[in-house]
């Protein structure tokens, strides 16, 4: 019985968002468990020791994605993912064993920086691969599904960490380390697409030439005399709010409103709603507007969803309210929330898009994992500063840093829209110059 080679990059794409949610999942199983963790561990309720931890796994996932995104563009992907998709399955389902105290702790921090690693594995291999089985002119939808399953993946994890981790905060870890073996398996069936991408493949593929363009060490000179190249890939800032939030809601939430995890989960929820649809429609406004010729779209798109989120989110957070007289305040919160959300939607497609507009395909992994590594930094920086600042003055100060760390973020905008249209045209004659000497 013969495949349909046409359902091929749809049964991958579904392939890499269900991989894309588990390793998502991951990263967002702490929360809700903030306190109850720290207790595991001996902390008596402080938080810092869990905002070293993650400010760790984070770092160690940067660092291991510059590695990996290095060898996206050198060594087939297929197999990157295959092991980066077991080291942190395997590494997940050993948290089961994780023992209370101070030992347990440093178990658990042992075998989160394993799961850094083949986070690190994943996150640049899969964009690139992506990037090749996506038309150019669709990409802000198609990487803002890649973006969801980021989002499906808190949705994944909270729910678990809530709603499972309540007798054991650690059979969350459990669970999502048995779906990802079984991810892991089922890539060995995938097949490795061309690098020279869903629009140009099928002129090669009829004179029977593959397009044979790696990278090579002094590549990286080039890619980074690009300004946009840069500015998109040290806008570390980015990041900062993002951690800050989700790493303390939870805690904020049932601190200083008095609402407790099984609600703030469903608010949630509802904000990642938002969120999603937010993605999915400025994807397609980013990308039809691409068809339409502007090459700045992307970008703008993606300075509105930062800059016009952060009155909203300020407001949201000075709302007093408290159980049990939690409406309308609560009500409020989460409109305002979800206005900013939504409106902040508007970055995640169009910036995948406009890394890959940007580079050649050969490129392509080692710039997101340097763009990565440095949305690590924000990342990571993002829990530990926010419970440095919880632990000193509250939950409130704590979540508000992360608008401080907002208003920053459109200043590393302005430069990638003043350069983008010039140096992606320079690539987009480049790579036809390869295609048409390979023809």
């Amino acid at each position: 019985m013969k495949t349909n080679t046409n359902n091929l990059p749809l049964l991958s794409f579904i392939l890499f968002i269900l991989i894309a949610t588990l390793i998502s999942s991951i990263s967002n199983m702490i929360s809700p468990n903030l306190i109850t963790i720290s207790y595991y561990f001996g902390f008596g309720g402080d938080t810092t020791p869990l905002g070293v931890l993650t400010f760790s796994f984070t770092l160690a996932t940067g660092f291991f994605m510059l590695i990996f995104g290095y060898l996206a563009d050198k060594i087939v992907r297929k197999w990157i993912v295959f092991s980066g998709a077991l080291i942190f399955s395997i590494s997940s389902i050993f948290t089961i064993f994780v023992p209370t105290s101070f030992e347990g702790y440093v178990f658990f921090f042992l075998i989160t920086i394993i799961t850094g690693i083949g986070y690190g594995a994943l996150v640049p291999s899969i964009f690139s691969l992506i990037g090749d089985i996506i038309s150019k002119e669709r990409r802000s939808i198609g990487y803002s599904f890649f973006s969801i399953a980021s989002f499906f993946g808190i949705v994944v994890g909270t729910g678990l960490a809530t709603f499972v981790g309540t007798s054991d905060w650690r059979v969350p870890f459990f669970i999502v380390g048995l779906m990802g073996i079984i991810g892991a398996i089922l890539f060995i069936f995938f097949k490795e697409p061309s690098r020279i991408g869903k629009d140009q493949s099928y002129l090669l593929k009829e004179e029977g030439v593959e397009y044979t363009y790696r990278i090579n060490f002094s590549d990286l000179s080039t890619i980074f005399k690009k300004k946009a190249n840069i500015w998109l890939v040290i806008n570390f800032v980015d990041n900062i709010p993002t951690g800050i939030i989700l790493f303390l809601l939870y805690a904020y939430m049932e601190e200083y409103h008095g609402v407790p995890a099984e609600i703030t989960i469903f608010v949630m929820l509802l904000i990642l709603i938002f969120i999603i649809l937010g993605t999915i429609i400025f994807g397609v406004i980013g990308d039809a507007a691409f068809r339409e010729g502007n090459k700045k779209a992307r970008v703008k798109l993606a300075l509105f969803g930062n800059i016009f989120p952060i009155p909203f989110l300020f407001i949201a957070l000075i709302i007093p309210f408290e159980t049990p007289n939690i409406f309308p305040g609560l009500i409020i919160w989460i409109i305002l929330f979800i206005i900013g959300m939504f409106a902040n939607g508007a970055v995640n497609g169009n910036w995948y898009a406009t890394v890959t507009d940007l580079n050649l395909p050969e490129h392509r992994g080692s710039v997101l994992a340097a763009s990565n590594f440095f949305d690590i930094i924000g990342r990571a920086i993002g829990p530990l500063l926010g419970a440095l600042i919880a632990d000193l003055f509250g939950y409130v100060f704590g979540m508000m840093t992360a608008i401080f760390a907002w208003v920053l973020i459109p200043f590393f905008w302005i430069p990638v829209l003043r350069n983008v249209v010039t140096e992606m045209s320079e690539t987009e004659r480049i790579f036809q110059e390869r295609i048409n000497k390979l023809k």
